[in-house]
């Protein structure tokens, strides 16, 4: 996965992640689907920030991803 596609979703997911909190702070949409949308979410956030950190890395190997 190249780098640039890997950025977008971090940056997506953490777009939504934060939006729906600060949605269901306002009034805006219920907490049940604020808590929804960020429980569907928050695992893409968490995978692309470990690849991202990862590709900066020269090794190749994903230590205690999967194994």
């Amino acid at each position: 996965m190249k780098k640039t596609s890997i950025k977008a979703i971090l940056a997506i997911s953490a777009i939504i992640c934060i939006t729906a909190g600060l949605f269901a702070l306002e009034g805006i949409i219920p907490e049940w689907l604020a808590a929804a949308v960020i429980v569907v979410s928050f695992p893409a956030f968490v995978i692309s920030l470990g690849m991202y950190w990862k590709e900066s890395d020269k090794e190749g190997d994903y230590p205690f991803v999967g194994y």
